[in-house]
């Protein structure tokens, strides 16, 4: 009896370490996501970075470092030092919550049509939220910015 019993416990602990290591992975994914409601807002960076997040899904940025954003379909790409513009925004996966927001921009500020998008990923959720330009698929890092004060 002892025998089963030792072998049910030394069975058990490597299946209760992987619901364990699930069950963290699913924390550190859940805190970096946001809701819509939780981006609607301004979002500033440093040398004065601006977002603008309103509920109806629109956006306007300016004072973006140029060299901070991975603009898509851009071509010719804006030769400013610092970018502005307006357009959409949604949540990766729709507008209930997610870990990235897709900026397709419109024709206006720094771009001469509507083919240039962005991407902010979502660095940290929480009381304390905080996004990145996503400048390489490969490495996280970009432009950071951060929910004002209210």
């Amino acid at each position: 009896m002892r025998v089963l019993r030792g072998c049910a416990v030394a069975a058990a602990v490597p299946v209760l370490i992987v619901i364990a290591l699930f069950s963290l992975q699913a924390c550190e994914a859940e805190s970096e996501m946001l809701d819509s409601g939780q981006v609607v807002g301004v979002w500033e960076g440093s040398g004065g970075g601006r977002v603008q997040f309103h509920e109806n899904g629109r956006f306007e940025m300016s004072g973006i470092p140029r060299n901070a954003v991975a603009l898509g379909f851009v071509d010719p790409a804006p030769g400013e030092e610092k970018i502005s513009g307006e357009g959409t925004w949604e949540l990766e996966g729709g507008r209930d919550q997610g870990g990235s927001i897709e900026l397709p921009i419109d024709k206006g500020g720094s771009f001469s049509d509507d083919s240039g998008s962005a991407l902010l990923q979502i660095q940290r959720g929480g009381d304390e939220p905080e996004m990145y330009f996503d400048t390489d698929p490969d490495k996280e890092y970009g432009y950071e910015v951060r929910r004002a004060a209210s």
